[in-house]
């Protein structure tokens, strides 16, 4: 059924406000938050500095919302991958796949969001702190759970590991191109690949210090 006049209406405000949102997106990755300006944004979307205004309250709701959007939609995202049936291991290469592509994927909104965050007023930005503290929260929990069941080296730290890999995946937006050869899912995969070769150990075949031995140099 088409749409009525009033309905057209109501959602004309709303799709404006979502190229705003798009177009503040791309200026603060290309010029960094606090070299963009309210008319830069408005430049962007092809209005007047005036009209922004309509839809916009001002430069830091702006990157406030873009921050609280990309990391809903992240988290939930990789939620719902780590919420499958499977061992610590599997969760473990879902949350790592999973974050890994969704970077790849959004590069511009994961990269003002690891880095811009730091222009935020105290209040917000301690929340998008705690808010980006849930992943590491999560997987360090899915280390701890498979040294418990005997699947993850217990020679590892999982808080140490937890930053090296949330330091491996938070990296991707400074280098990945979409239109590059490789491909974010593929990305995600290999990622894991390495995390898990990283992680996996069994009673069977553990020595103390066996990552360690393995690792270094023939002499």
């Amino acid at each position: 059924m088409p749409a009525t006049k009033k309905e057209s209406q109501r959602r004309e405000p709303r799709r404006r406000r979502g190229e705003v949102l798009d177009a503040a997106v791309r200026v603060f990755h290309a010029k960094g938050y606090d070299a963009t300006s309210i008319q830069d944004i408005a430049d962007e979307v092809g209005i007047l500095k005036g009209s922004i205004y309509y839809y916009i309250t001002s430069k830091e709701d702006v990157l406030f919302e873009i921050l609280k959007d990309v990391h809903d939609e992240a988290f939930k995202t990789v939620a719902d991958a780590v919420a499958l049936d499977g061992d610590p291991l599997q969760k473990i290469r879902a949350f790592v796949s999973t974050l890994a592509k969704f970077n790849a994927d959004h590069p511009e909104r994961m990269g003002i969001f690891l880095h811009d965050f730091r222009s935020l007023s105290d209040d917000r930005r301690n929340e998008i702190v705690r808010e980006r503290d849930r992943y590491d929260r999560m997987l360090r929990k899915l280390i701890s759970d498979g040294q418990d069941q005997g699947l993850v080296c217990p020679d590892i730290d999982p808080k140490l590991a937890t930053l090296a890999i949330m330091g491996m995946i938070n990296t991707i937006y400074q280098w990945y191109r979409p239109t590059g050869r490789l491909q974010s899912k593929y990305i995600g995969s290999v990622y894991a690949d390495m995390v898990i070769r990283a992680l996996a150990c069994s009673p069977e075949t553990h020595t103390p210090g066996h990552l360690s031995a393995e690792a270094s140099l023939a002499t």
